[in-house]
């Protein structure tokens, strides 16, 4: 699904571009896109890595996800719970069931994964530079550091598996969409079973689709500010679809993004200092982003 959805993003731009230059009366816009290919092969080169390399990091994620389930046991939810009503005074996603419908269900899980490809494709992209090398950076550590590491610390399955973990029905009134359910069913058998399936590890906290959604609107504030506003506005429902779904409490997003903001903030201070030492060549992978 990742080579297939990214390669299908590449083309849409690709389509794109040439109806642009269609509706401008350029001359065989085929024989433009075989120089721009041979022109740069390097450059393209470089991002089906980086799109390869990024894909195998969200499988290897994948892979650490269910085993961390079996190796921590989830006793976080109650507190969690507890914080959010003490923040909101209420349970939060009691405010949002109106957004409990299927095309919000589909544009929750759908919207987030084409954006990560497009945003990545976006950065991988873009000319060398020290936002760019912090930015990537800030990726992999969200994926292969931040996540394991705060799930392992406070392992929760999130109030959709709230009454299944023998906590109580505090959440019995949330209504999920049948697709929803069918997928909340399939993680839970899953689980229960102790084997592996395909995306089946269940992890609350930290909430990782809010952490890389954040990841997505500081790329965009850089790398396409244009897209700024209405970028900020697709993430903030986001964040409300993963309380009124119920796959996350509150307290996971601000969890998420404050890792993401946090993260961001400390790889581009490491890049930035790394670049004015002179020693930026050293790290792995830097030196052929700079080449291209």
């Amino acid at each position: 699904m990742w080579a297939l959805l990214s390669g299908a993003m590449a083309g849409i731009v690709l389509l794109f571009k040439t109806v642009q230059m269609m509706i401008a009366r350029i001359d065989r816009p085929i024989s433009h896109w075989a120089r721009f290919v041979s022109e740069h092969r390097k450059k393209l080169m470089f991002v089906a890595i980086g799109m390869l390399l990024a894909g195998l990091n969200m499988i290897t994620f994948m892979w650490l996800k269910p085993l961390l389930n079996y190796l921590v046991p989830f006793w976080a939810d109650p507190y969690l719970a507890w914080g959010d009503r003490a923040i909101f005074g209420t349970d939060p996603w009691r405010l949002l069931v109106w957004l409990n419908n299927f095309p919000m269900a589909l544009f929750y899980h759908r919207a987030w994964f084409a954006l990560i490809i497009l945003v990545l494709l976006k950065v991988l992209w873009s000319p060398a530079s020290n936002e760019k090398s912090a930015m990537m950076l800030t990726y992999f550590v969200l994926w292969s550091i931040f996540g394991p590491a705060v799930h392992a610390l406070l392992p929760a399955a999130g109030p959709i598996f709230y009454s299944k973990l023998g906590y109580g029905d505090t959440f019995s009134g949330l209504a999920s969409t049948p697709a929803t359910k069918e997928l909340a069913n399939y993680l839970w058998h899953v689980y229960e079973s102790g084997r592996f399936g395909p995306a089946s590890g269940i992890s609350a906290m930290p909430s990782l689709h809010i952490a890389t959604t954040v990841w997505i609107v500081i790329a965009v504030a850089i790398f396409a500010r244009r897209w700024f506003i209405p970028m900020s506005f697709i993430a903030s429902l986001i964040f409300l679809l993963s309380i009124s779904l119920g796959w996350h409490y509150a307290v996971d997003g601000f969890a998420g993004g404050a890792g993401a903001v946090g993260i961001w903030c400390a790889a581009r201070a490491a890049v930035n200092r790394l670049s004015s030492s002179g020693s930026m060549s050293e790290l792995v992978g830097v030196d052929l982003a700079a080449r291209t």
